[in-house]
């Protein structure tokens, strides 16, 4: 990652199969992402995690549209 690296800070609101599944780890080695997890809150039923990810325009569109296809809420917070 060079001179084409972005950070993108997300909201990600998982449902409830989803909490136990190591779901930023596969989206970081899928798409070559750099997590940065800010802040995170489980529950018995839902998961909410605000997370930087770093890496190149292309692989963070596809990693967030990988997200969304899990049913995953993603949401883009503006600072």
């Amino acid at each position: 990652m060079g001179a084409g690296v972005a950070t993108r800070r997300l909201s990600l609101t998982y449902p409830q199969g989803l909490i136990k599944e190591p779901v930023i780890y596969k989206v970081a080695k899928e798409y070559r992402l750099v997590p940065n997890i800010r802040r995170a809150r489980v529950t018995e039923s839902t998961g909410e995690v605000l997370v930087d990810f770093s890496g190149a325009e292309e692989d963070l569109n596809r990693g967030v549209m990988y997200l969304t296809g899990l049913g995953i809420t993603v949401k883009e917070v503006r600072e």
